[in-house]
């Protein structure tokens, strides 16, 4: 299978580069990494299976090496939560029900029920005390391990988690949101699933450690780091990702800087810009309610109308392009406002990723095109810009498992369950 040639501003042997051509996931000794990770609880050594999290408010994103094949494999699962339904005739929708509750769809197939409710929307702190969000959270994960092959079953999960950057600091998530992560890992989920054919299956997951990370920092890590966990060799000192989400827009601002011994210290600081296209959706349900007075989108819903462009109207499903493009160019400018002294910078180098940049990159670009040279920025390809900080965090999960091996080795042989940040 041929590939187009790299962006010259994607190492050959970065994870990014890897992933953007599906090529095998093999370290520098051509053997493939690692998909579990032998961990100790109490007095039972057991393994613990290396997944990543990104815990965007728009959307569930995971990461998990598939069960079989040296490849990377992610998902992206709209945050749609709604009650199942008894449907008599047709296909069915996949449904769950997590440790009793009652059984519920998600994803796309929650919102195009017309019946999605709204899940929390916000910090850690305000997410995952919900007992809901818990569940749907529950059902992601055994999407993505169905995704990459997996069968049922029990696994215990070694999980880095990516959370709002303001969330962490330099000894690790503050602790209000340790202590809202510490509810998953005190929590088994037992996941009973039906798919659409009415076939049954029963899965049960354990939190056996979560080392979180500042989303955005993720992006950064899948373009920086090797296989191997190796640091690439690149002349860029101020790396700036762009990161454009649904509910959030981020910058992440990482100074590489090289020591007398050749090793390069990071320095990271990131800044909530302002929300995402939660703002421009907003703006498109209003104005397609303004046409069609019946119809009321969930934020959910009016967030898949902006990549469908197209809206139900009487049952009809109707295309509404004219006012998705007028939406975007009035309420796109004070994204761009925001950003724009860091486009303006010319010592920096620019990474936008996020689902906002695909949407918006077609004016992004128009921004940075007159002034900068294409190796000086980089628009992360579109398959992978929704997902690319889950990607990142699966490197960040791979290198916390790396030393915690280490500590494994140690005669004290201590416990992997601490709530660790980088």
């Amino acid at each position: 299978m041929s590939f187009p040639p790299l962006h010259p501003a994607i190492h050959p042997d970065s994870f990014l580069a890897k992933v953007s051509q599906h090529l095998p996931l093999l370290t520098s000794r051509g053997l493939p990494l690692p998909r579990v990770l032998p961990t100790r609880l109490s007095e039972r050594e057991t393994s613990a299976l290396i997944v990543a999290i990104d815990n965007g408010n728009d959307a569930f994103k995971g990461a998990a090496m598939h069960a079989s094949l040296p490849q990377l494999v992610t998902t992206r699962i709209v945050t749609a939560y709604a009650p199942a339904r008894t449907i008599r005739m047709g296909e069915g929708i996949t449904a769950y029900q997590v440790n009793g509750s009652e059984w519920f769809w998600i994803g796309d197939e929650a919102v195009s029920t017309q019946k999605s409710e709204g899940l929390p929307v916000g910090l850690t702190t305000e997410r995952l005390p919900d007992d809901r969000f818990q569940s749907y959270l529950a059902a992601c994960l055994v999407e993505l391990l169905l995704t990459a092959g997996f069968e049922a079953g029990s696994y215990m999960l070694y999980a880095s988690f990516g959370i709002p950057n303001e969330e962490m600091t330099l000894r690790g998530a503050k602790p209000d949101v340790t202590a809202a992560l510490r509810l998953l890992l005190q929590t088994p989920f037992e996941v009973h699933r039906i798919d659409e054919r009415g076939q049954k299956s029963s899965w049960k997951l354990s939190l056996a450690e979560l080392a979180p990370y500042p989303q955005s920092f993720g992006s950064f890590a899948a373009w920086y780091y090797t296989v191997d966990g190796r640091p690439i060799d690149t002349s860029i000192v101020r790396h700036v990702t762009l990161d454009i989400g649904g509910g959030q827009f981020h910058d992440c601002e990482v100074d590489l800087q090289l020591q007398s011994d050749g090793r390069v210290k990071l320095r990271m600081a990131a800044n909530l810009l302002g929300d995402g296209t939660i703002t421009i959706a907003r703006a498109a349900r209003e104005a397609i309610r303004s046409r069609h007075a019946s119809i009321h989108l969930s934020d959910a819903e009016a967030q898949q109308v902006l990549l469908t462009r197209k809206v139900i109207v009487g049952g009809h499903r109707v295309a509404v392009d004219e006012v998705i493009e007028e939406v975007i160019t009035a309420r796109s400018q004070n994204l761009f406002a925001r950003m724009l002294p860091l486009i303006q910078e010319g010592r920096n180098f620019l990474l936008f990723t996020g689902g906002g940049s695909v949407l918006l990159e077609k004016a992004l670009r128009s921004l940075v095109m007159p002034t900068r040279a294409s190796h000086e920025y980089l628009f992360v390809p579109a398959s992978l810009s929704p997902v690319l900080n889950v990607i990142g965090g699966y490197v960040l999960a791979m290198a916390s498992a790396q030393r915690s091996l280490a500590e494994l080795k140690q005669p004290d042989h201590r416990p992997l369950v601490e709530t660790r940040g980088r």
